[in-house]
């Protein structure tokens, strides 16, 4: 499982439906936020999103809540 590191927060890869991931928001040592993709086509685009260096503040976390982070 992989890490992102942000400017006041870290992304963090858990496992969560075989080989489906969520992604954990995790600030200050408490996770505020979990991304939950739909699919793994979805997951996928998650990840080069975050590779590319993307900030997840705004997204969709998968349950129609927006991530919001205050950096």
């Amino acid at each position: 499982m992989r890490t992102w590191e942000r400017v006041g927060y870290t992304v963090e890869e858990v496992e969560f439906d075989h080989d489906l991931h969520e992604f954990n928001v995790v600030q200050s040592g408490e996770i505020i936020a979990t991304i939950t993709p739909a699919d793994l086509d979805n997951m996928d685009a998650i990840i080069e999103s975050l590779d590319a260096g993307d900030d997840v503040n705004g997204w969709e976390d998968g349950n129609g809540n927006l991530v919001c982070l205050n950096v």
